[in-house]
């Protein structure tokens, strides 16, 4: 059954009409490298136009068009809820142009990561079918990890999921080797309208750094993650009414973060932890 492959189709077909295509992957991964069992599943969105594409979290994205939607009626209440493990960046990337924009927020202020790496595919000679797709396997290495992919020349988009891309089709699928990340393509649709992501912030307006920069940045933050609220918390009573110094309150916010990096040891980059 090839039913993901109409919509491609029709786009094909019909282009007046259709301003972009929109691929949704199922992400399957194990935050904790000492809890294996526990394997976490989000919906992550590959919304691709003429000119750029965008992938990002499901989940993420209705979050922040709710506080868009706030803000524009005038309520800057910063509070929602979410999952634990929310994928919370933007990867946009450009056709014909080899840098990459990676927008993340490590602490409290949001930036863009200019990521130039090339990613190097090895064609393999071994076929499969899925989703209805004739498939081709390719693999390589990419931050700190063995991958497996899966494209197919039917969806002549040479685009992926995260900063996968540059084979000659669609990315299906992608894993690392272990199983511990794992990209599947779930389903496909057009979109009549230009997606515009629901931010009150530019990108263009974000500080935007390097690889090299990004790196010291990060370990900085895994080092320590509260350290932009550093000064910024007035005195005040905790739940149970006994009052605290800013500085008491902090120490307490740095250690809920530094445990909660703790079991998010097994990022998908993971030789960004590798000092």
């Amino acid at each position: 059954m090839k039913k993901p492959l109409l919509p491609f189709l029709f786009l094909l077909i019909n282009y007046s009409v259709i301003h972009s295509q929109i691929f949704t992957y199922q992400y399957q991964f194990i935050p904790d490298s000492t809890a294996t069992e526990k394997k976490v599943s989000q919906l992550m969105i590959l919304n691709i136009d003429k000119d750029r594409s965008e992938f990002y979290s499901l989940e993420k994205m209705k979050i922040d068009s709710t506080l868009l939607d706030r803000r524009i009626k005038g309520d800057n209440d910063p509070r929602y809820s979410q999952s634990e493990y929310i994928t919370t960046y933007r990867i946009l990337k450009y056709p014909n142009v080899k840098t990459l924009d990676h927008k993340l927020t490590l602490g409290v202020s949001p930036f863009v990561l200019k990521d130039n790496r090339k990613i190097n595919w090895k064609l393999e000679s071994e076929f499969a079918e899925i989703l209805g797709f004739k498939v081709q396997k390719a693999t390589t290495t990419f931050g700190g990890r063995k991958w497996i992919a899966y494209f197919t020349r039917d969806i002549l988009f040479t685009d992926g999921p995260y900063k996968f891309r540059g084979l000659p089709g669609l990315i299906v699928k992608v894993a690392d080797e272990k199983d511990q990340h794992v990209f599947e393509l779930i389903g496909v649709k057009n979109a009549t309208e230009n997606f515009v992501y629901p931010s009150s912030v530019s990108l263009k307006d974000l500080p935007a750094i390097d690889y090299k920069m990004f790196k010291r940045k990060f370990k900085e933050y895994r080092d320590n993650p509260a350290a932009d609220l550093l000064g910024s918390i007035p005195d005040q009573p905790d739940r149970n009414g006994n009052m605290k110094t800013g500085t008491e309150l902090w120490l307490e916010i740095s250690k809920i973060e530094k445990d909660k990096l703790k079991k998010d040891n097994n990022i998908l980059e993971i030789d960004l932890l590798k000092h």
